[in-house]
């Protein structure tokens, strides 16, 4: 059994979104720098970005409205 470190791609922290827009759902990689997730609709191409608190969610999957 491998382990992958945080820092290659395949390892690297994800939320689940299902944008409400288009009825899609996509996955949203954390930044290198560790300070946010962000992505966009792959139909319509809205953006979103969630800010990394301390005091955050431990919640992995969203709706965006």
């Amino acid at each position: 059994m491998s382990t992958q470190t945080e820092t290659s791609f395949t390892g690297r922290p994800y939320l689940q979104v299902l944008f409400e827009c288009c009825g899609v759902y996509q996955r949203l990689y954390r930044d290198r720098g560790g300070k946010f997730y962000q992505g966009r609709c792959p139909r319509c191409l809205r953006q979103i970005r969630f800010l990394i608190r301390p005091d955050g969610s431990p919640a992995r999957g969203f709706v965006v409205r």
